[in-house]
């Protein structure tokens, strides 16, 4: 295993200065709505920006499963050649946990970095929502529900939401080792989240924690998830490759100039 390991260290794609950008919108959003965003990105850090969308944004990113969305974003950016050397992917909010779905499901051409802003790597939930997530029709026709992890029934969680636990590698399945190859293939894992988010629930969710059945949140230390390594995290972190930071924006104004010079510090150090 220690081979395996180091042979994956050793592999690890270097940062080329001129590596290109992908950004990716969130939940009810759009390329359009993160054009100034995008701008400043590529101003302020001389790099060429691809603004992609799924779909037809807003409508697509909230009705449309996520495994579908993912199936569309590796088709997309397959079909830009600038980034066959490999590229820098900012993911926000729902487009973080789709960003690292690319690099967990397809990444044939490489994520170098992979950064997201506050995304639910931990899932959602919101005890005021009856509604049964797990069920067929929402799990086909509801974005969040690919991701929404109730700590009072985590069986209908690891059994019947079809994406988190599966990109997570909560649930044994065919892809696992692939997945967390392709993770520890990073050079490095970047999450950024707030404790003034109010989108997400629990706001430590844009840092891979989430409730137990008490409702209180799990640091991600002391979850399975990376007491196991089941995905590589621990790896990561001990190979100086993961890293959390803090900042106290609003879930949306990671986006917006309210918070680019917060945004700017973070980034400067991996794109």
């Amino acid at each position: 295993m220690l081979a395996f390991i180091l042979s994956l260290f050793l592999t690890v794609n270097t940062v080329n200065a001129e590596s290109p950008i992908v950004v990716l919108h969130g939940l009810e959003s759009s390329s359009l709505k993160l054009e100034p965003f995008c701008e400043w990105l590529g101003a302020s850090f001389n790099a060429t920006v691809f603004n992609v969308e799924i779909g037809n944004g807003e409508k697509t990113s909230l009705y449309s499963p996520l495994n579908e969305q993912l199936y569309e974003l590796c088709e997309t950016l397959y079909g830009i050649d600038e980034l066959r050397d490999g590229f820098n992917f900012i993911g926000i909010s729902q487009g973080g946990l789709l960003a690292r779905g690319y690099v967990e499901r397809c990444n044939l051409y490489p994520v170098l970095n992979l950064i997201t802003l506050v995304s639910p790597h931990g899932g959602e939930y919101i005890s005021t929502i009856k509604f049964d997530m797990y069920s067929d029709f929402f799990q086909e026709h509801f974005s969040v529900a690919s991701y929404w992890r109730n700590p009072f029934d985590l069986y209908s969680y690891y059994n019947k939401c079809s994406y988190l636990p599966l990109l997570n590698n909560e649930v044994n399945h065919s892809e696992s080792l692939r997945q967390m190859e392709n993770m520890l293939s990073l050079t490095n894992f970047v999450m950024i989240w707030s404790p003034e988010d109010s989108v997400l629930n629990p706001a430590e969710s844009g840092k891979l924690s989430f409730f137990d059945e008490n409702l209180r949140v799990i640091p991600l230390e002391d979850t399975i998830l990376y007491r196991d390594d089941l995905l590589g995290l621990r790896i990561l972190n001990e190979t100086g490759r993961l890293h959390i930071y803090e900042t106290n924006c609003s879930h949306v104004d990671h986006r917006n100039p309210e918070c680019y010079s917060q945004v700017y510090d973070i980034l400067k150090n991996y794109i």
